[in-house]
This record gives structure tokens, C-alpha cells and sequence, in this order.
């Protein structure tokens, strides 16, 4: 075996744990659908997990639940859910009762939004859940768990050799911090190049220090930095009540900053930034092996990610899907079968062309460290 593939070969448990953890993720996504449609008597043939072969398969009630041997992916098959690309469901076009093309406009919404909707009460439970068992020292949740001592100066920052690493910042113009960074960051990432006032306790010395910020570009939005990185605080757990509130609270900033980076992505057209399939797999993996709670938070990132990702309204995702169900509403009749065949043979052409160019880049940022190793690539 080449010795450059050690570190891969090594982190196979890792991979394992990776892999079923966003299986997991689509698992929950796919119950979203699930569940609607049980609640409104939709028939469901099946509920697969996964593509390709069967590894597994279990009929309970009505549906037969499958395992199949490519985990990148699932869904449940809908009767009378004309979903061109999902393969079997054009089969399962049930004309009764328990039908999905019988249901109102409203059940099928529901159906469609219940995978997205679980996404986000799964990211709403494991960061209340992280908060309450003792949320770990780890760069996810920064700032949240930040503490006002001071860790680091970036060398590049007007703060660099004025503020001392173990400074303990006090005020922002005045503005005490009191224990919390929250008004330090709310201050300073206003994109101004006005001086700021703070104040810090270095042992048992006061000092008022101005600093200008500066300003810089991240995301396509301007904001502006001293360059202080502050210390995070130990893991405690939270009583139940005051971890509901900081999950939810971090939930939601995880929306806006994942709402955030996909308008620049799209917006700059930045897709060579964008992680495939491959990247997230390593990087759970990677993950995977510092500890149940960093894991856990990175799959509650994931699956915001996916909500956020399932809203956009192209046709191979729920968002599109809610859309064409809305024109039939709207108009009492759906899209030309041709239409709707040829808007989903052309987002399936540009998903798979991106898929192949995202693994690609995926597999040369793996493999880089190794590549560079043996003198295949530049350092």
C-alpha cells in the first residue's frame, strides 16, 4: 500500500462513522415526508435510504423500508407524486383516496416542506442538547462560547503589540461586556473606520486603548475587525431551560450565516468554494474522531444546510416541487407533461455536471497533503 494513503486507510473507522452519520441526516429529512404523508392517509411503497442495490429491505405495514448500498442520497416514494428522475415513484400512481395527486394544495405543501422541517428540528435538538450535556471548546460554536480574555492578535491588526494575549476586555466605548462578547461583536462589525475606545484589564491595570478597525470583506459583506480572537469558555452544562434558548438562539445564527454564504456563492458565482459530497464525508470523518459533541454539531450544521438547500426552487428539490404544485393550484391544471420533462431532464444534466465537477475538486483537496508529499504537486 503507498505510504502517502496511510493517513486515509487509517481514518476508515472515522469514514464509517461519517457516512452514517449523514445517512442519518437524510434518514431524518426523508421521515419529514414520511410522516406528512401518513398523516394524510398517502400511500407509501417504499422508503429507501441510499441508491443502487439493496443491502437491506423490510416491508412494516404497507412500506417497504430499503438500504441500499450508495448512502449519498434516499428518498420515500409517494403514490401520485409525478417526480421525473426519482425512478420508481412514476410507477406508484395510485388513482383512490390515497392518492397524492387527490390531495389539496395545502397537504401536498406540508408533504413537500416536512423534510425541510425536520432538517431544522434535528439542528434545533443537538444544539440544545449541546448546550445542556456541556457545549466543547471547538471553532463551531465561536463566538457563542467566546469569553472577553483575550487569545490571540492577528499580526496584520492595529491591535497587534498593543493588546496583549490574556488581556481581559471590559468596555467598547463605554459599552461594558459583562462577561459576553455579543455587544463586542455587534459593535466592532459595524464597517466603520472611526476609532474605537477599549478598555482592558492587563493583571491588575486599567487601560483605555484607541484602535481603529479595519475593514475587511467576508462573504461579499463588508464588516470590520480589530483582529482580537478571544479565548472559549470551559464546557458546562446549561440548566435545560437556558439551553433551549441558546440552541435556538444558535440555530438561528447558523441559518444566517449559512443564508449568507449561499447568496455570495451564487451571487459571485464562488463554486469552486463550494464542498461536494466527498469533502463533507472527510471532514464528518475528521470530525468524527474529536468527540460525540463536535460531530454532533457539525451533522446539525449539515442539516441546515440541507433545509436551506432543499428550498431552492429547482425542480429536483423540494422547493421546486412546492412550486409546480403551486402553479397547479393556481391554475387548476399542472405544467405540460413535456415541460415539466424537459425542466427536469435540464436540472438533472446541470446537478449531475456539478456533482462530477464538486467530487473532482473534492478528491484533489483530499488528496492534496499527499500528493504534494511524493512531488506531484507544488507546496
Amino acid at each position: 500500500m503507498p505510504y502517502f494513503l496511510s493517513p486515509l486507510i487509517n481514518q476508515a473507522p472515522f469514514i464509517l462513522v461519517g457516512l452514517g452519520g449523514l445517512a442519518f441526516l437524510i434518514a431524518f429529512h426523508e421521515l419529514g415526508h414520511f410522516i406528512f404523508c401518513k398523516l394524510f392517509n398517502i400511500y407509501t411503497p417504499s422508503f429507501s435510504i441510499g441508491f443502487g442495490p439493496v443491502l437491506l429491505a423490510k416491508k412494516i405495514g404497507t412500506t417497504l423500508f430499503k438500504l441500499s448500498i450508495i448512502p449519498l442520497g434516499g428518498y420515500v416514494e409517494i403514490a401520485g407524486s409525478q417526480e421525473l428522475g426519482q425512478g420508481e415513484q412514476l410507477h406508484s400512481q395510485a388513482q383512490d383516496e390515497t392518492s397524492f395527486a387527490k390531495k389539496p394544495f395545502w397537504q401536498k405543501f406540508l408533504v413537500m416542506i416536512g423534510g425541510i422541517l425536520f432538517n431544522l428540528i434535528f439542528a434545533y435538538i443537538a444544539f440544545i442538547a449541546t448546550f445542556w450535556i456541556g457545549a466543547p471548546k471547538t471553532q463551531l460554536l465561536y463566538p457563542t462560547i467566546a469569553i472577553p480574555t483575550v487569545a490571540q492578535v492577528m499580526e496584520q491588526s492595529t491591535a497587534f503589540n498593543i493588546i496583549k494575549t490574556g488581556d481581559i476586555v471590559l468596555s467598547i466605548n463605554g459599552e461594558k461586556l459583562e462577561g459576553s462578547i455579543e455587544s463586542y461583536i455587534k459593535r466592532i462589525s459595524t464597517p466603520t473606520k472611526e476609532p474605537v475606545t477599549v478598555t482592558v484589564k492587563r493583571k491588575n491595570e486599567i487601560l483605555t486603548i484607541p484602535l481603529t478597525p479595519t475593514i475587511q470583506k467576508i462573504r461579499g459583506v463588508e464588516t470590520a475587525s480589530l483582529g482580537i480572537i478571544f479565548e472559549m469558555k470551559e464546557p458546562t452544562a446549561m440548566p435545560l431551560k437556558n439551553a433551549i434558548f441558546a440552541g435556538i438562539a444558535e440555530t438561528h445564527r447558523w441559518i444566517a450565516n449559512i443564508l449568507q454564504d449561499f447568496r455570495y456563492l451564487l451571487s459571485e458565482k464562488k463554486f469552486g468554494k463550494m464542498a461536494g459530497p466527498l469533502m463533507i464525508v472527510y471532514t464528518s470523518a475528521q470530525l468524527a474522531g474529536k468527540g460525540f459533541l463536535i460531530f454532533l454539531l457539525f451533522l446539525a450544521i449539515i442539516s441546515i444546510n440541507l433545509a436551506i438547500l432543499n428550498l431552492i426552487p429547482i425542480p429536483i428539490l423540494d422547493g421546486g416541487q412546492i412550486v409546480f404544485h403551486a402553479i397547479e393550484a393556481l391554475f387548476g391544471r399542472p405544467l405540460h407533461e413535456k415541460t415539466q420533462y424537459v425542466i427536469h431532464l435540464l436540472c438533472w444534466i446541470l446537478f449531475l455536471c456539478l456533482f462530477v465537477f464538486l467530487s473532482w475538486q473534492d478528491i484533489m483537496r483530499i488528496l492534496a497533503p499527499f500528493l504534494t508529499q511524493i512531488g506531484l504537486l507544488n507546496g
